[in-house]
């Protein structure tokens, strides 16, 4: 009889809980940002629908913003659109199959079979050409792995295509590997059964579908006509967003910000991106780099590269010339920072020109990007204990701390731990002081609006400036908690575990998901948390002619970004929406046009049809 992939990963946590303490990472069971589109106007699950099929070519690398692929290409919506689990990202943006459905939820909890889990589907393309006249190559980027859990050779990535007898045809797959590079694959169309109009193919994975493990990612599918092998792409893009300008933290509370002799002490000097240029050629670059609030541009610098070559990685960097983020006379801050560039070629695609990320200053320090890869778990024959170590820069009040918690096939709403603030911790002598303990806390339920859970201390607890460590006792040693674990941050060097006895250093590249709230008075609503009250926007008039004006309801414009496209998908306009919100449309001709405003904060969006007469 064979034993299923969920009954050998709990034989291997037994043999990890047997062999005495260990640290370790889990295949995550949820996707709580996936989960969290439940709770979102029905805006974000309608489709487009159009009368036409598509024409080629079909270019997509997942650098559009949403969670979601782009629906007027694709018909499903069951794969991840993220930027945080590749490894060696190809370009900005990446297509994730895993074991999970459009809500982030499992496809079927608790089994132990493997299935079909995520479904990619193209719209209806026109490929009504004639055989032996037209050149057509289908050629896509995968990752098997990446960030992620590792596919075992029983789960596999499937291509299919649909014929003129509406079958769908197998061909190409791969087996699950460890891997974190991506694999160029290239095939020529060539039968006649494929070449009409209404043409579609998909991709799917084969998985244990009862969490998010046996990852792949997909990249820069193009299909082509009038090719070779070798030229579906020519592009140039950008890798992976930022995460933060700070030097330390990826956020931290706004009125420590304020509060350090030099507000410059706790800045980086430089912005740092890569372009990778695929097949350009050599090419003349403007890069550029803003930082921005509420429209209003507070810091901008561009640099000129060339280079002399093709398919290469083209580092650029923006010093910061002394710029710190201003104080104001706010609780709170956000910071929008925006790095772009534009080349001497033909933009291929806008989207992996620009990349986005807000710094937030609010009540809370964080290592992390707010994004969880994997679960953590530390576990032992005696109670196990996890602490982070903190600088706080300023005497203040710490009030509690937000732990993401994910479950990890294990039910642990209802497991006792300890939330404990230590004095100090010395490994290199194992002594430690015990400052300030909570107990009989509980993980609870997870509802997926935001996999932060937020416990308030109920005493008042001075603390600063200097170290503090945060962190909690688990009661029951072998209990699999599952601490949310961000792989594309690296903070385990400010990580001890203790087991049986002995602080340890952790050994485990990345950032365990626990954030101490300081402040002199935090209530549950006050705490920051995630948004995801869904988008609402008007634009009028529509019918209209050479511009349009765009208003977004209740909401500061600063937060959102819009784009314009055609019903075959061709993308006219791409910007954030500015305090000057009427739209300029007079390059564009008459017919029908759909407007889309994204959230830049929780990727919620809604669309709207332009009607220009």
């Amino acid at each position: 009889m064979k034993i299923k992939k969920v009954q050998i990963f709990f034989l291997f946590l037994l043999s990890v809980l047997s062999s005495g303490a260990q640290e370790f990472l889990l295949p995550l069971n949820q996707n709580p940002v996936l989960k969290s589109q439940k709770f979102i106007s029905a805006t974000m699950q309608k489709k487009l629908i159009f009368d036409d099929t598509l024409t080629l070519p079909f270019v997509d690398d997942f650098s559009r913003p949403g969670m979601y692929p782009f629906d007027s290409l694709w018909l499903d919506s069951g794969v991840y659109v993220n930027n945080n689990y590749s490894a060696r990202p190809f370009t900005l943006g990446i297509a994730t199959f895993d074991g999970l459905n459009q809500f982030g939820n499992p496809y079927q909890p608790g089994s132990t079979q493997d299935s079909v889990a995520d479904i990619l589907t193209s719209r209806p393309i026109n490929l009504a050409f004639t055989p032996g006249d037209t050149t057509i190559w289908f050629s896509f980027y995968y990752q098997p792995e990446g960030l992620g859990d590792v596919p075992e050779t029983r789960d596999s990535l499937v291509l299919q295509f649909k014929d003129t007898g509406n079958v769908w045809n197998t061909i190409w797959e791969v087996q699950g590997k460890s891997d974190t590079e991506f694999t160029r694959i290239a095939l020529q169309i060539l039968e006649a059964r494929y070449f009409y109009n209404g043409f579609q193919f998909r991709f799917y994975n084969i998985a244990t579908v009862n969490g998010n493990r046996d990852h792949w990612n997909l990249d820069y599918v193009v299909l082509k006509s009038n090719s070779t092998s070798t030229d579906t792409i020519s592009d140039s893009a950008l890798l992976r967003p930022q995460t933060t300008l700070l030097s330390e933290y990826t956020a931290m509370p706004y009125s420590h910000y304020k509060a350090l002799g030099s507000q410059l002490s706790a800045m980086k000097t430089i912005i740092r991106d890569t372009i990778t240029d695929i097949r350009y050629g050599p090419t003349f670059y403007t890069a550029g780099a803003q930082i921005l609030q509420n429209g209003n541009v507070l810091f901008s610098s561009t640099l000129n590269i060339t280079t002399a070559s093709a398919n290469i990685l083209v580092p650029d960097s923006f010093p910061l010339n002394g710029f710190s983020f201003p104080v104001q006379n706010t609780d709170s801050a956000d910071f929008l920072v925006k790095s772009y560039f534009s080349s001497s070629g033909t933009a291929a695609n806008i989207f992996n020109d620009t990349s986005y990320f807000f710094q937030r200053f609010h009540n809370y320090y964080a290592y992390d990007d707010g994004s969880a890869e994997w679960g953590y778990g530390i576990s032992g024959s005696q109670k196990v204990s996890l602490a982070y170590r903190f600088d706080v820069k300023v005497q203040d009040t710490l009030r509690g701390v937000q732990i993401y918690f994910d479950p990890t096939g294990e039910n642990v709403a209802n497991e006792l731990f300890q939330l404990t603030v230590w004095q100090f911790i010395d490994e290199a002598n194992n002594q430690d002081s015990v400052r300030y303990r909570m107990i009989n806390q509980k993980p609870g339920t997870f509802d997926g609006i935001n996999a932060f859970k937020t416990y308030l201390f109920d005493s008042i607890l001075i603390v600063g400036p200097g170290t503090v460590w945060v962190g909690v006792i688990q009661n029951d040693p072998q209990a699999l908690m599952g601490y949310g674990f961000d792989k594309n941050t690296d903070n385990h060097d400010k990580l001890l575990y203790r087991v049986a006895g002995d602080w340890l250093p952790s050994s485990i590249k990345g950032t365990v998901m626990i954030r101490p709230l300081f402040g002199k008075r935090i209530s549950m609503v006050g705490v920051d948390e995630i948004s995801y009250s869904p988008v609402s926007f008007s634009i009028y008039p529509n019918p209209t002619e050479t511009s349009f004006h765009l208003q977004i309801d209740n909401e500061s414009n600063a937060n959102f970004y819009y784009s314009i496209y055609d019903c075959l998908g061709a993308i006219h306009a791409d910007e954030i929406i500015t305090q000057s919100n009427e739209i300029d449309i007079s390059n564009l001709s008459a017919g029908i046009y759909f407007v889309r405003v994204e959230n830049i904060k929780n990727h919620a969006s809604a669309v709207k049809k332009l009607i220009i007469k």
